[in-house]
């Protein structure tokens, strides 16, 4: 509807994606390896940016989907095909193997009041509620990862919302009223968390109305494409500055979402070195989900301890091979079958 034919066919021609979604998940991972183990390994983002990069991409590539074919039910059907196979079964393999790495003994474990807490929090996307099971970890989060989920499903909610509110009143005036509304937000809660130090207003300042600045900047660049490659050599280096810079120059850091979704996006569509990644599966998605109970894991057999380096290695390895598996035995056979559809049937 917004988009030229012409420009369709260049989004939907060789980028590099994926090896985006690799760097991101890679760098959560090593940041919270970091903070879990108190092995200090750099990486060249951190886990924060990271994020936010994910919830640019959703919003460059899902707002596009949406576009192609806005149909609801349809819509919530890719949508819940490609996120719940991996999260639900993470959420099920840590609390059903829980047990294995708890201080209880199994039968107490399974009679928790606290473990069938986790169960319905965790099932329901409100992780908050109860993030770690009964004995496990010292009372730690089994998969802090787990929270940008529920920011996640509510920023894909707003979508079909933003879409027919672009058709009303046109598209430049919504972004304006969503980034608007997005800063005053964030600086709200920035400002009452310094005022009060109280953690509540941080959290609150990482959920959906502060992310909307992220997600609704990918996709800008997604309607105003046209643009964006007529003047890349221009944007891209300016992007750059600004992301870098962001924090020594304090006004920079309200047009930094915005650079960085120039910067990403540029990146995917000039930098071509790893189209080829597009012909296998994506198991970037997995490595983000997974890594977490595998560090937590490589800490309760006191790897970190012993040897920091076996214990990186043991987090990676195995965070990529449940990732694989999940993407060969879970996510591909339900994207191809279909397992989450809501068609409805033919009378």
């Amino acid at each position: 509807m917004f988009i030229k034919k012409s420009t369709e066919e260049i989004i939907q021609g060789e980028n590099s994606f994926d090896i985006i979604r690799y760097f991101m998940s890679f760098a959560v991972l090593v940041a919270h390896f970091s903070e879990i183990t108190g092995i200090r390994y750099s990486f060249f983002m951190g886990s924060v940016d990271a994020v936010r990069g994910f919830f640019i991409l959703s919003g460059f590539l899902v707002f596009y989907s949406f576009m192609k074919k806005p149909n609801l039910r349809h819509y919530i059907d890719r949508r819940a095909r490609r996120i719940l196979p991996p999260y639900l079964f993470i959420v099920t393999l840590c609390w059903t193997l829980g047990f294995l790495v708890s201080e209880f003994p199994v039968k107490e474990y399974f009679m928790s009041t606290q473990l069938w807490k986790y169960v319905v929090a965790n099932y329901s996307f409100l992780n908050f509620i109860e993030p770690s099971l009964p004995g496990c970890f010292g009372g730690e989060s089994v998969n802090s990862s787990l929270w940008t989920m529920k920011v996640e499903i509510l920023l894909y909610t707003t979508v079909p919302i933003v879409y027919y509110l672009m058709k009303k009143f046109r598209p430049f005036p919504v972004f304006v009223i969503i980034f608007i509304f997005s800063t005053l937000y964030n600086e709200l809660f920035y400002y009452l968390n310094e005022k009060t130090g109280q953690e509540i207003f941080y959290v609150l300042k990482k959920q959906v109305g502060g992310q909307l600045l992220y997600f609704y900047a990918g996709t800008l660049i997604l309607f105003y494409f046209d643009y964006f490659r007529k003047y890349i050599k221009f944007i891209f280096p300016i992007a750059v500055f600004v992301c870098y810079f962001r924090y020594d120059i304090p006004l920079l850091v309200y047009i930094e979402p915005l650079a960085f979704a120039a910067v990403l996006i540029g990146c995917a569509y000039y930098i071509k070195w790893f189209v080829f990644l597009r012909k296998f599966g994506n198991v970037a998605y997995g490595i983000y989900l997974f890594h977490f109970p595998v560090i937590r894991l490589s800490v309760w057999l006191g790897m970190n301890e012993s040897s920091p380096i076996l214990c990186f290695a043991f987090c990676v390895v195995g965070t990529l091979l449940l990732s694989i598996l999940s993407w060969l035995l879970l996510e591909k056979p339900t994207l191809s079958n279909r397992l989450f559809s809501f068609k409805s049937r033919k009378s």
